[in-house]
């Protein structure tokens, strides 16, 4: 852009010599269309309105469009041409939007490429919420079958114990301390627990995503008895079956250790 006023002033240059030339004629008319010109120029290219910059854009999106067409990568200079034609504080709405035209249409390796251009992009924590919310939906499109994964869990409570509370929580071995589901109830009527995608603390890292990596998980139970007393269960499981969307646990009444913290 500041190319662009460079050449502005330049081109101004012999039009100012003649309209300082004591001989020049029809200098309003000169100046009037020398100072339309430039005007319309510098409006279309660098105002808000530029619809040299809107032409550009409409190029890009046709490119896109093309790689999504036949499900393709782009090729590197789009993501070039990218950055130096969407403002950045327009770059997340834009790659959202495409990302989830391409998945709408089923062009996921168009998708999958804009997600890893986009990561680094969205930068801060209420960003990169929103950017795994947007990788769930495409990887539930890319693994379908594990769209709807889940743990059942049966569980008969520690002998002598009312619950008042039993809580779950799903983690990924050696993983992060963070659980990929988790379930609390006070209903002391209710023994059976479902754990999916949805219980999961942050979007796309979840139990789709370890049955798709084939990761081992560890369900931790706890139990709050109306005594105040307290119980714990661990079951521990390597998923080797990708064909399994759905984890049956059972656990009984001497699967459970009394806390005696």
């Amino acid at each position: 852009m500041i190319i662009f006023y460079i050449i502005a002033l330049v081109a101004l240059i012999p039009i100012t010599i003649y309209l300082l030339a004591r001989d020049s004629q029809h200098k309003a008319f000169v100046f009037s269309f020398a100072f339309i010109l430039i005007g319309i120029s510098l409006l279309g290219f660098t105002s808000k309105f530029s619809f040299l910059g809107s032409a550009q854009e409409v190029i890009l999106v046709n490119e896109l469009q093309e790689a999504m067409d036949v499900n393709t990568e782009l090729n590197a200079d789009f993501f070039i041409k990218f950055d130096n034609l969407i403002d950045d504080n327009r770059k997340n709405s834009w790659l959202e939007q495409a990302i989830l035209y391409a998945i709408d249409i089923e062009s996921l390796v168009a998708a999958e490429q804009l997600m890893k251009f986009a990561e680094p992009i969205f930068a801060n924590s209420n960003e990169q919420v929103r950017f795994y919310a947007i990788y769930s939906i495409l990887r539930d499109k890319k693994f379908p079958e594990y769209a709807l994964a889940k743990m059942e869990i049966d569980f008969v409570p520690a002998k002598s114990c009312r619950v008042e509370r039993v809580n779950f929580n799903l983690f990924i071995a050696n993983g992060p301390a963070v659980p990929i589901a988790k379930s609390i109830s006070e209903d002391p009527n209710v023994f059976k627990v479902t754990l999916s995608n949805t219980d999961s603390m942050i979007p796309g890292f979840d139990l789709a995503s370890a049955l798709i990596n084939e990761e081992k998980v560890i369900l931790k139970a706890g139990l709050l008895c109306a005594d105040s007393s307290t119980y714990y269960s661990n079951f521990s499981s390597k998923i080797n079956n990708l064909n399994t969307a759905i984890l049956k646990v059972q656990i009984n009444e001497k699967d459970w250790s009394a806390d005696l913290q």
